[in-house]
């Protein structure tokens, strides 16, 4: 399967992305194993452009099943759209994170978050003083089920300065300051410009038909649909084992008391 897939790629979009990792792979080399097992992730712009990956892959397995005369199956672990942007959400959001405003950093916090991206050898910038305008972020990329959640009903999103600018969320780095004043006061802008734009919101009803009738048009141009089975259930072993062989070594870089910042 693995071979038959490479082969296919240059058959493909151009901006599809497929990863895999062979989690079952044989005993001993001697030995033709039982059981084969590999995972694929399959990525594209949009969720249809995927599917017709991921179907093509099963057509592979299928293909792949027949040549050594075995059997197949899938296990279904998760899916997630990429998000469909709401203007007019995102105007009202915005509106208020220039109302509320940045943190007011300390020089000690700067110095901090400088001397941190020196160490991890990325640009020495600090901490970011000036709110991102609209538009002016780019475009995320990572997935989860808020995709899916804005192509079922108008959604918007807000991220808060509570992280230090060029560490990744996926580096082990990125977990230094969850716990600190810098996080703390990005939090509290962050739900100040939260709450204010749940109150638009709620008192707004011209703000809320502008925001569907910008869903109702923009939802039309790709039919949302579910790639998951009925019967799929979410895989909370998939990990279990694994942290289980870490988990006496993570516990003593537990933080073992309640942050209080004034």
């Amino acid at each position: 399967m693995d071979i038959g897939f490479d082969k296919l790629r240059e058959h493909l979009r151009p901006t599809y992305r497929a990863h895999r990792t062979i989690t079952i792979g044989g005993v001993q080399p001697n030995i033709i194993p039982e059981t084969g097992q590999i995972w694929w992730f399959v990525r594209d712009a949009s969720m249809p452009a995927a599917k017709e990956t991921y179907d093509k892959l099963l057509k592979v397995a299928e293909g792949a099943a027949l040549m050594t005369g075995t059997t197949w199956d899938v296990k279904y672990s998760a899916s997630a759209w990429p998000q469909l942007v709401n203007k007019a959400l995102a105007e009202v959001i915005q509106r208020n994170v220039d109302l509320v405003g940045m943190p007011k950093w300390t020089e000690e916090e700067q110095q901090r978050a400088r001397d941190f991206q020196k160490s991890a050898e990325k640009p020495m910038i600090g901490l970011r003083t000036a709110v991102t305008p609209l538009g002016g972020r780019p475009q995320a990329s990572s997935s989860n089920d808020s995709g899916d959640v804005s192509w079922v009903v108008p959604a918007g999103s807000l991220n808060f300065p509570a992280t230090i600018p060029g560490i990744e969320a996926h580096e082990w780095k990125a977990a230094v300051f969850p716990t600190s004043s810098i996080s703390h006061k990005g939090q509290l802008v962050g739900a100040k410009a939260l709450a204010a734009s749940i109150i638009d919101l709620l008192t707004s009803p011209d703000a809320l038909q502008k925001a569907r009738a910008e869903f109702e048009v923009e939802s039309k141009k790709t039919p949302y649909f579910s790639l998951l089975p009925p019967d799929t259930k979410p895989d909370i072993e998939l990990n279990r084992a694994e942290m289980g062989k870490y988990r006496a070594d993570m516990r003593r870089f537990y933080l073992s008391k309640t942050p209080r910042f004034n």
